[in-house]
């Protein structure tokens, strides 16, 4: 046999150590002195990035993530319209050409009409498009090596823009417009500015997902686009904002509040003030309130616009609390279905206690109740409602404080059982479900079926709880019950605004409200209808006419009678927008036609008004999107295109290249210790 003769201890780590320097250097100097292969992914990359970055996924499989952007919001409020600049930078700081996707949330009530693509000093303003079409021109762009850009709406509150062809080390900034209604309630004036994507809680079986979908989760039977509202998401997360804000509320104003921020607030003249919001971390919503003073306080506003030979008219009233919103004494059985799943965990689950605690304490022994609690299931209370007297009050209470959040967010079953758990005295109460979670759910439409096939004569409220709710959802589920949306942010404003609550539980609402136009005027409402109308809420409705009439008249319901209002119309005033605001009201109660289930419509009619309507208006719609291309091409065609994914919020990661290095020198001290040991027992 031939004798090998043995490497010695020092040769040994000569040579690994001559390894190690060697992936040590090519690990760091790679990224920066020249640009790796470049291969399209197997795997869906976003499912490996933290929140809000962008990543990489380069030929070795190694990833590269980097803060990816800055945003700007600048919004201008005028009366009762908000219209908002949302700019956001995005930067590759790559060797590589690159495509990147980013989801962002905005109100819900957004109606998004604008898109700019600024390239150094050239500015490429979008059109909108039919969505399929949009889809063509931008793949077409991409392939040709043009910049372009494309903004989709994946739901009401959640949309995405696509950036192709940004080259290695440039910088893109996207600046995307909406205009919404300034909401009032209980005379108090506000707007919400979104900043976070929560993490979705997806029911049902998986299906078919592309491999570079923009979400962490697959999609599936029940929510077929899953992987497109479901960004990674990270607490942990760093990302500033800043927001500016020129509010003329069209009067003095008494109080300007910012319940969830900082803000400072400067006074430009009598009837403008400046707020500004500086680099603020985007970990939970942006909620902006103001009011008059108490002798200024509007209970009525008119405001009309002619565009072309179209009139349009925006009607927004207070009806006296004292005259049609006396506290009845009608008895009440409440449901309460309360969200105790994981995302709930923490400081949402104490503002969600509280509140029930408090909501249970209010109830008179004439009254009834039960408690839902849900999670991945649900667990009730009692089989049935029960009187709301002491003793049993006192179990609610300590069955609610025994909450702990854990599970999915499935409510669907919950809900189920609460509009259909009456009894054969449930018809002597006025029957009111009250919805307490985050909302944090991707199967809305499931919900809102469920909600207007069983909800008969009940009423359906909800709460919003935690830094971020689905607004969505949450006034979307309260308008189909014929009830009222709170939004608790903070366990400090819970008994303000469940005192707020209270009194719309506990007065009958105005309903079968109707606006009453001169015979010789056309007039179509946005929505259709009008909702019932609660105490301390506003009257809001557009209307698209032929000609603004001289008078109108309000009709509704109540207690204790007919209430009527006869209001002349001075049309002096042109304000800008209300055309938009009405499409996209119109646009809502359209696509409510085209999701039902349970009318016999023609679809294919009904999305192509949608689309025409949206095209007309140049509004995002789930049929339209907004592209925009510069003509010239910028990346040069031997240049292999990969994708980076941006979602909501933004952290700094490390390359995949320090775990080799680690393990090498694992390797070193392992074979050392071996050799040492040879050589003692020796």
């Amino acid at each position: 046999m031939q004798y090998i003769k043995p490497i010695g201890i020092t040769s040994i780590v000569l040579i690994l150590a001559t390894l190690f320097y060697s992936n040590f250097i090519r690990a760091n100097v790679s990224f920066a002195q020249k640009p790796p292969q470049v291969s399209t992914p197997t795997t869906n990359p976003i499912n490996e990035a933290t929140s809000g970055s962008i990543i990489y996924t380069l030929g070795d499989k190694s990833i590269i993530t980097q803060i990816a952007l800055d945003t700007k919001v600048q919004m201008n409020i005028t009366g009762t319209i908000n219209r908002v600049k949302l700019t956001q930078t995005f930067t590759n700081p790559s060797n590589d050409w690159v495509e990147g996707v980013y989801v962002f949330p905005l109100p819900a009530d957004s109606a998004v009409d604008h898109l700019d693509m600024i390239i150094g000093k050239r500015i490429i303003q979008g059109q909108i498009k039919e969505r399929s079409q949009a889809k063509k021109i931008f793949n077409k762009a991409k392939q040709a090596g043009k910049k372009v850009s494309l903004v989709e709406q994946q739901r009401p509150n959640i949309f995405t823009t696509k950036v192709a062809n940004i080259g290695p080390g440039e910088t893109i900034k996207l600046t995307i417009e909406y205009q919404q209604a300034v909401h009032i309630d209980n005379d108090k004036f506000s707007i919400r500015f979104p900043m976070v994507v929560g993490e979705r809680y997806i029911p049902g079986q998986k299906i078919k997902t592309q491999a570079n979908a923009s979400g962490t989760i697959a999609n599936t039977h029940r929510v077929k686009d899953a992987s497109k509202i479901t960004p990674p998401a990270d607490a942990n997360a760093d990302r500033p904002v800043a927001i500016s804000i020129n509010l003329k509320a069209g009067f003095n104003v008494d109080n300007i509040n910012s319940a969830y921020h900082e803000v400072d607030i400067i006074e430009t003249n009598p009837l403008t003030k400046h707020i500004s919001l500086t680099n603020t971390q985007a970990d939970r919503d942006f909620e902006l309130t103001w009011q008059a003073h108490k002798s200024l306080t509007p209970a009525l506003a008119l405001f009309t616009q002619q565009k072309g030979d179209d009139h349009y008219l925006m009607l927004m009233a207070t009806p006296p609390a004292d005259e049609v919103f006396k506290q009845a004494n009608t008895p009440r059985e409440v449901i309460f279905i309360i969200d105790s799943s994981g995302s709930m965990m923490g400081s949402s689950m104490d503002q969600a206690t509280k509140a029930l605690v408090q909501a249970i304490n209010r109830l008179k022994p004439t009254d009834r109740f039960n408690i839902i609690d849900f999670d991945s299931d649900f667990e009730v209370l009692f089989d049935t409602a029960i009187p709301a007297i002491d003793m049993n009050k006192r179990h609610g209470i300590r069955f609610s404080k025994y909450l702990a959040a854990d599970g999915g967010t499935n409510p669907l079953e919950a809900i189920k059982f609460a509009l259909s758990s009456r009894d054969e005295d449930s018809h002597k109460y006025l029957r009111q479900v009250i919805f307490l979670t985050d909302g944090q759910v991707g199967n809305e439409q499931e919900l809102f079926r469920t909600v207007q096939q069983n909800i008969d004569d009940d009423r359906f409220f909800t709460i919003g709880i935690g830094s971020a709710p689905n607004d969505y959802l949450m006034t979307k589920m309260a308008e189909i019950g014929k009830g009222a949306f709170t939004y608790i942010g903070d366990i400090d404003e819970v008994e303000v605004k469940m005192g707020e609550l209270f009194q719309k539980l506990e007065s009958p609402a105005m309903t079968d409200i109707n606006i009453n136009f001169p015979v010789d005027v056309n007039a179509e409402q946005a929505l259709g209808s009008i909702s019932d109308l609660y105490k301390g809420e506003t009257i809001t409705a557009v209307y698209k006419l032929n000609a603004i009439p001289n008078k109108l008249s309000i009709r509704g319901n109540t207690a204790n009678g007919i209430f009527t209002k006869d209001i002349a119309i001075n049309a002096s005033n042109n304000t800008n927008g209300i055309d938009v605001l009405w499409a996209k009201r119109k646009i809502e109660q359209m696509m409510g036609e085209y999701q039902s289930q349970y009318r016999r419509i023609d679809r294919d009619k009904v999305q192509a008004d949608i689309t025409s309507l949206a095209l007309d208006h140049h509004l995002v719609s789930p049929f339209t999107s907004l592209i925009a291309v510069d003509v010239t091409p910028s990346k040069p065609s031997d240049k292999p295109l990969t994708t980076q994914i941006i979602a909501k919020k933004v952290k700094a990661a490390k390359t995949a290249t320090n775990s080799t290095l680690w393990m090498l020198l694992g390797l070193i001290a392992m074979l050392f210790a071996v050799f040492t040991r040879k050589r003692t027992a020796a």
